[in-house]
């Protein structure tokens, strides 16, 4: 839970975030869509619409939470889309029940449905958009041989700083580490308070967890020991439940360590 809150703060405190409520804003004061400006005075409109773009940001932020983190879809390519149709499915009721409400008492057309509908996609998905075109790129990491002779700043205090591959995160992330996973060029490295990508090659990620106990489970999977939760036998293949909520195959080749780390204790 405590990760997901993490996650959540990070999504509504990203910078450009304050720029697209100002430009949405700014359309609705002076455009009026939906009659507002007619059954508006400037004054009421000033009011309306940064409240309501601020309301759609948050819970934009809490979908964004529940498609990457807890539905495991990071590509822009289908986490923009679906977070559009859950807001649309979201907002467009209260928001037009609200904009009903606003407009009647002026004698002004209720405004339409489906257009407003297609308006709130339009918008969640320009508002991915743009988040992904701002947000970091991932970090590309030097290869192992050039690390030998950097210097880390570990936290006495922290153990969990001595283990390399955290100096590579942003310090928000800089928690145990629950599980790696290879995607394209890319290591996903999901931590207890988010996730991100490396740009670095598995072996040398892998390399950077000495003294984080865990082990590769498959060729595209590395789990920390204290992330199994549970485990269960699915036609004959091992798979491991992780705190996270991730399911992680085991292969063959590594299910003997598997077994001799008592991962399956909970199987």
């Amino acid at each position: 839970m405590t990760s997901l809150f993490e996650a959540y703060k990070r999504a509504i405190s990203e910078p450009v975030l304050p720029i697209i409520w100002a430009v949405m804003s700014s359309f609705g004061v002076i455009a009026g869509p939906f009659g507002t400006l007619t059954a508006m005075p400037l004054g009421a409109r000033l009011i309306y619409w940064p409240l309501i773009i601020f309301f759609g940001i948050l819970i934009g932020g809490a979908l964004r939470v529940l498609v990457q983190q807890i539905w495991g879809l990071h590509r822009y390519v289908v986490e923009a889309p679906v977070i559009a149709v859950l807001a649309t499915l979201v907002l467009t009721p209260p928001y037009w029940l609200l904009t009903v409400q606003m407009t009647d008492a002026h004698a002004v057309a209720a405004p339409n449905f489906p257009e407003m509908a297609l308006y709130v996609f339009f918008v969640s998905l320009a508002t991915s958009t743009l988040r992904h075109a701002f947000r970091p790129g991932p970090s590309v990491v030097p290869p192992a041989g050039d690390l030998i002779d950097q210097e880390v700043a570990v936290d006495p205090g922290q153990d969990d700083d001595t283990v390399r591959l955290l100096t590579r995160l942003d310090p928000a992330l800089r928690a145990p580490i629950v599980r790696l996973q290879v995607r394209d060029h890319y290591v996903d490295v999901v931590t207890e308070a988010g996730a991100t990508s490396l740009l670095m090659r598995f072996a040398d990620a892998m390399a950077e967890l000495e003294g984080h106990p865990g082990l590769r489970v498959h060729r595209s999977h590395w789990v920390a020991d204290h992330a199994v939760v549970g485990a269960r036998r699915e036609r004959g293949k091992v798979v491991l439940h992780l705190r996270d909520g991730a399911e992680v195959p085991v292969s063959k080749t590594y299910l003997p360590q598997v077994i001799e780390r008592d991962l399956l204790a909970a199987e």
